[in-house]
């Protein structure tokens, strides 16, 4: 007879009056095997919160993972929502579960799963950032300070998603935007990981091969079916610049989409404000005044003004 399997999942996740429709497992004193803790169709009950503070970890069969995968989507966004948890408490937890997705879509980009995956923790970020006014704040305390491709994607898209709600997008709108920030870097997976993450500057022939990932990102795009011009021009065209002699196209001014200009500045102030095998970071008031100076030719002045007026309001410039 074949064993059954376990994972282990983040009990957070289980929070009082959830339904549930898998069952939860504890290990015994010994660990030397599971008990049932909750049955499969059950509420979580003030008892069973009760007792959740006692136990340590919970686990699910694997047999029932893909059910608790869509538990976990639906669950996110009621978190999200929810005034009696605290904001940084639910960014920190939003945050968690957006870096598991973005590392498995970075490991398997063909995969539309995995990037499917993904739109339930924008759809998080968005309920976190519209329903909390001191949301930027508490997201931007617990982005990731070291460049990591796949923590920068999450960074830009928290900028990116405040920026767009700050700027007046709303609705779908606002979710295709994030998806697009999400996924603006995703033709890095296809880049060479030693130059990826090379220990200094790149060289003219490293960066020569860097600067086709947008290029890279927008085919891999295609090919998993995606069809949203907003979402395609945000991935291909992020580094475009708006005097022109940007990359992979060489457009310049409206040429390039709203979605790609926005998704551009927050991809420079990310990638200023954190630290690189190379430099140290700047501060977010050392990152905006260089944006500001000396990268008009660069970025849409306009889209900076508004994203320094978004971060004055939350306190942060």
């Amino acid at each position: 007879m074949k064993q059954k399997k376990y994972k282990r999942i983040d009990k957070r996740l289980i929070t009082e009056g959830s339904q549930i429709d898998f069952n939860l497992f504890l290990t015994n004193e010994t660990k030397t095997h599971m008990t049932l803790f909750l049955q499969s169709d059950s509420a979580v009950d003030g008892n069973a919160k009760v007792r959740l503070r006692e136990i340590e970890t919970l686990y699910i069969s694997e047999e029932e993972e893909d059910r608790y995968k869509v538990f976990v989507d639906k669950q996110l966004q009621s978190i999200a929502r929810n005034r009696e948890i605290s904001t940084e408490q639910k960014a920190r937890l939003v945050y968690e579960k957006a870096t598991e997705a973005i590392d498995s879509m970075f490991k398997n980009p063909e995969s539309l799963e995995n990037v499917k995956n993904v739109q339930p923790v924008v759809n998080s970020f968005i309920e976190i950032i519209l329903n909390d006014s001191s949301a930027v704040e508490s997201l931007m305390k617990i982005t990731a300070h070291d460049y990591y491709t796949h923590t920068h994607s999450i960074n830009v898209s928290i900028y990116t998603l405040s920026l767009g709600a700050f700027l007046g997008i709303s609705g779908k709108e606002l979710e295709v935007l994030g998806m697009a920030a999400v996924l603006h870097d995703l033709g890095k997976s296809k880049v060479d990981y030693e130059i990826i993450n090379k220990n200094g500057k790149l060289t003219d022939e490293e960066f020569a091969q860097m600067k086709h990932h947008p290029s890279l990102g927008h085919e891999i795009a295609l090919a998993l079916g995606i069809t949203d011009e907003r979402i395609l021009t945000g991935i291909r065209h992020h580094h475009e610049k708006i005097e022109g002699g940007g990359y992979p196209d060489n457009l310049k001014g409206d040429q390039i989409s709203q979605f790609a200009r926005i998704i551009g500045t927050c991809d420079v102030f990310d990638a200023l404000s954190t630290k690189r095998s190379y430099k140290d970071p700047m501060t977010s008031f050392e990152s905006l005044q260089l944006m500001k100076q000396q990268m008009v030719g660069h970025l849409d002045m306009d889209i900076v003004n508004s994203f320094i007026k978004m971060l004055h309001k939350q306190g942060k410039s």
